[in-house]
């Protein structure tokens, strides 16, 4: 309500010609009655968990269609996205397709990769990287419940898990179970001047996100995949939602079955193993995200999608 109230007296002193509603339910609301009220167009943003989340419960997916329906424009950040919104009856016409993007700004082109694997503790080390919210379908459970086979092949691998959130201490207990705790490293958040440093640290980025139905869950696509790649690191993902838009398989990372453990730590085994092959992934990753998901890249394609 207090968004809403807002919305609006902003909407009246000012010369507001168009409003992009980042999150479905709380701006696109807000969108929806100043479209009604005040008739300025508004442009709604769609991730995906978002559609899933709410579509199944009791009158909110009637308010979803609504706030569908009414909207200008229409913004999926990724196929997997586009995919839920025509499954909420949206026509394909008024979809617009713009992914996600990076300020490449952010990522120094030249990164001393030893010193930052000495800062970090890394040497000797072969080190696979996590980065996300520490949730259930992000899979850093999964890479855990892997590990042991991977180091049965790769003796010196280390896994870093980095970030905070709620599945930490079901992690911590994971691999104490799992009698991998001595190769998993909590290093919680990573701050924006080390970020690029982790990345490049790191010999593999992985994470092998997964769809939990039950509740809605899902990666509407991953923007720590070509945050990886814009440093030249390789990555392995989970083929699930959105990954498959963030991560040309074979090209800038490998997809795997998020829920196939063996196939996972195959995976891990063969990145960590072949240099040749990592390092082919991590360059062309590099290229692609240069190429494609540069941030003016993008803002041109919303600018000639909302115009």
């Amino acid at each position: 309500k207090q968004l809403l109230v807002a919305a609006w007296k902003f909407c009246r002193q000012n010369n507001v010609r168009q409003i992009h509603c980042g999150q479905m339910f709380s701006t696109g609301f807000a969108g929806y009655w100043c479209r009604l009220l005040l008739g300025i167009p508004y442009c709604v943003y769609a991730y995906g968990a978002d559609l899933l989340e709410f579509d199944g419960r009791l009158g909110w997916g009637q308010v979803l269609r609504r706030i569908l329906r009414r909207a200008d424009k229409i913004i999926a950040i990724s196929k997997f996205t586009r995919e839920c919104l025509l499954a909420s009856g949206v026509a394909l016409g008024r979809i617009n397709l713009v992914y996600p993007s990076l300020d490449l700004g952010r990522f120094a082109d030249s990164i001393d990769r030893a010193a930052a694997r000495d800062d970090f503790g890394w040497d000797g080390k072969q080190v696979v990287l996590s980065i996300g919210r520490l949730v259930e379908r992000k899979g850093q459970d999964t890479v855990i419940r892997a590990l042991s086979a991977v180091a049965e092949k790769i003796p010196t691998v280390h896994y870093a898990i980095g970030s905070s959130g709620p599945y930490r201490q079901a992690l911590e207990q994971l691999a104490v179970d799992e009698g991998v705790a001595a190769r998993v490293e909590f290093i919680g958040f990573v701050d924006e001047t080390d970020l690029g440093r982790r990345y490049a640290a790191a010999d593999l980025f992985s994470m092998v996100s997964r769809e939990i139905d039950e509740v809605g869950e899902v990666e509407g696509f991953g923007i720590v995949y070509l945050e990886a790649n814009a440093v030249g690191t390789a990555v392995l993902a989970g083929r699930s939602g959105g990954v498959e838009d963030a991560v040309a398989d074979g090209q800038s990372g490998l997809l795997v079955d998020p829920e196939d453990l063996d196939a996972v730590a195959a995976a891990i085994v063969r990145l960590l193993q072949d240099d040749d092959l990592r390092h082919r992934l991590g360059a062309e990753g590099q290229q692609r995200v240069r190429a494609e998901f540069d941030r003016e890249v993008q803002a041109e394609r919303l600018w000639e999608a909302c115009r």
